[in-house]
């Protein structure tokens, strides 16, 4: 009968202990690391600052934007019931003729 020795896989080297020079330079390692942390941390801030006041100047060029749309759409309305009240006959046959047309055309597509 064959010793099963063969298999057997070896123990590994206990780990060899740290020289103080390793143990220096791991230490300057960290705190290399440490500082350049906190310059991507302050520069993330400072982007995130600037990237606030922009989104910020954005939202109200877009908020006036929307309010002088908003004017401009109250007086087209406006503008377009004085028509509808001085001319009810041209807009009736003004809307009838536009009507027709689109009608035409979406039956065209049918075909």
């Amino acid at each position: 009968m064959e010793t099963e020795e063969k298999n057997v896989v070896p123990a590994p080297a206990p780990a060899p202990s740290p020289t103080a020079d390793a143990v220096e330079r791991l230490n300057a390692a960290r705190e290399f690391a440490g500082e350049q942390y906190e310059k991507v941390v302050r520069a993330a801030a400072e982007h995130m600052e600037q990237v606030n006041k922009y989104t910020e100047e954005a939202r109200k060029q877009i908020n006036e934007g929307w309010d002088v749309t908003c004017d401009r759409a109250k007086e087209l309305h406006k503008a377009g019931e004085a028509y509808v009240k001085e001319n009810p006959t041209g807009a009736v046959l003004g809307a009838l003729g536009v009507g027709v047309i689109v009608g035409l055309l979406l039956g065209i597509g049918k075909r």
